[in-house]
């Protein structure tokens, strides 16, 4: 078993798993919103990232950055006009972009003004009444991509908690038909998807049925009992494994696990450790066969994260598993050998 006690630190922005609710509360102070023709918002130039074949267009998770008061009251929403909020992304930002895009995938990541830890701890039920400002964020920022630095390659979808949350809505509401054909996937990892939602969404939500399937949704949730799900993100009806790519009982062996990758922080290297566990689906979600949960267990958060829950692993404990799927799956679709699958078809 796996103890990661001494190897990781629990970040802050794994802190936020509410419920996606639409509207937003009257009363709570709206920073500005951003302008996605200004490179600021993004973590690199989108004007620079054209040069490759695919892109990945990403959206980072909750931080921990909660920001100041606004006139006597909290600051729900990040506010990315300022320095502070934006340096708060860019070491998850990075680390996304140097192992998933590195120098194979143009990579395209806005700033938004997601809810912030401030939304959790002194408003929780309000809370996600406010997902229509970061939701409305990414969707301008995903139509400014398309319209002005996309030209017309494929792209890929790649969020984690907050991120895959807000993705979700994107393909949900507002993404548009010739832009799902451009899709080679959308990796939604540590989030959920209903019933309610692929009854009502049946042209829009694609779950993934294997490791080659373009058009689709890829979507797991890190567990290593099945009771160990967390209250927020227990109802979904959509899971792969990241191993073999089935969505039945059938384990993957540790044999099969290609890497997790690690940030040490004495070398300012990315370590990687293959073999590190096996897993199979159950109901679902994906049990791990070899991780020791208390090495990210957190007292303080074990109403959220149950223990056994890996959620905090959740982004990087497939990472080399994620990684060769991408280049699979756009390999099937640059060849036109994929199961794609397209809204409305």
């Amino acid at each position: 078993m796996k103890n990661l006690k001494t190897q990781y630190l629990i970040p802050a922005w794994l802190l936020l798993f509410l419920a996606c609710q639409p509207a937003g509360k009257e009363g709570y102070p709206i920073p500005p919103e951003p302008d996605y023709s200004n490179p600021v918002y993004w973590f690199l130039d989108p004007a620079g990232q054209t040069s490759r074949a695919v892109d990945i267009f990403y959206v980072y998770p909750t931080l921990g950055f909660s920001g100041d008061s606004v006139n006597g009251q909290p600051a729900y929403l990040a506010d990315i006009s300022k320095r502070e909020a934006r340096d708060a992304a860019f070491s998850n930002q990075r680390f996304n972009h140097e192992v998933y895009a590195g120098d194979e995938y143009n990579f395209f990541a806005p700033f938004y003004r997601q809810r912030t830890m401030n939304a959790l701890t002194d408003d929780p039920e309000n809370a996600g009444q406010l997902m229509q400002v970061p939701v409305s964020d990414i969707a301008g920022a995903f139509l400014h991509y398309m319209t002005h630095y996309n030209q017309g390659r494929p792209f890929m979808l790649l969020g984690h908690s907050q991120g895959s949350a807000v993705l979700l809505e994107l393909l949900k509401q507002s993404m548009k038909q010739e832009h799902f054909e451009q899709m080679v996937a959308a990796y939604l990892i540590g989030w959920q998807i209903t019933q309610e939602e692929l009854d009502t969404y049946p042209h829009r939500l694609n779950p993934a049925r294997g490791s080659d399937d373009t058009g689709v949704i890829i979507l797991y949730n890190s567990l290593t009992t099945p009771d160990a799900k967390s209250p927020r993100i227990d109802r979904s009806v959509v899971g792969i494994n990241p191993l073999n790519w089935k969505t039945d009982s059938t384990l993957a062996t540790r044999e099969e696990h290609l890497g997790i990758v690690r940030f040490n922080r004495e070398t300012r290297q990315y370590d990687t450790i293959p073999h590190f566990t096996g897993a199979y689906i159950q109901d679902h979600y994906l049990i791990c066969t070899d991780v020791d949960p208390a090495g990210i267990f957190n007292e303080e958060l074990k109403d959220l994260f149950p223990y056994g829950n890996l959620h905090f692993m959740d982004s990087w404990l497939f990472a080399l598993n994620l990684k060769a799927n991408m280049e699979e799956r756009v390999g099937a679709f640059l060849s036109g050998s994929s199961d794609t699958i397209y809204p409305g078809h």
